[in-house]
């Protein structure tokens, strides 16, 4: 059997220039990885880029450059918009879990040997929890001189002392 040899074809020409599905190269969608994952610019040119001999200032002014580069800008928006769903999805996952877990303990408990009250109360807590049940606060913003307010107030005492 005859040795065939296969010849790989790099296009863009140097190491890291190569463009990716995102049209950036390889350097500056790492660039772009860092600075979604919180990098500073100047942390994220370092990690993308071969900076070893370049003086503190001159990373600085290159990473701004980059990191204003329209391309690397939008996909910078675009990971974080796509690792804040991952984090959306993941916590309806945990909350979804732990209510279930919640409502399981709930009816083990009215099953089990427990005093009503507590079941009820173990009922209300883990229907607020879900959601099914919510305060609401109904707020008024009462304006007039101190005799009005004042009236306005023994007239509610008045009415309360008398359902009392």
């Amino acid at each position: 059997m005859k040795d065939e040899k296969h010849l790989t074809v790099i296009q863009g020409g140097r190491s890291g220039n190569a463009a990716t599905p995102t049209g950036l190269t390889e350097k500056q969608e790492r660039f772009a990885q860092g600075l979604a994952d919180g990098l500073t610019n100047a942390e994220a040119y370092r990690l993308a880029y071969d900076a070893s001999g370049m003086k503190p200032a001159t990373v600085h002014s290159e990473a701004c450059k980059q990191a204003q580069h329209p391309k690397v800008a939008a996909r910078v928006d675009e990971i974080v918009a796509q690792k804040a769903a991952r984090n959306s999805m993941e916590a309806d996952k945990r909350r979804e879990k732990n209510a279930d877990r919640v409502w399981r303990n709930v009816w083990r408990l009215a099953e089990g040997d427990v005093p009503p009250s507590v079941q009820q109360a173990a009922l209300a807590l883990a229907a607020k929890m879900a959601g099914m049940l919510t305060d609401s606060v109904k707020i008024e913003n009462v304006s007039g001189d101190s005799s009005t307010i004042e009236k306005e107030l023994l007239e509610r005492l008045q009415r309360l002392s008398k359902t009392a």
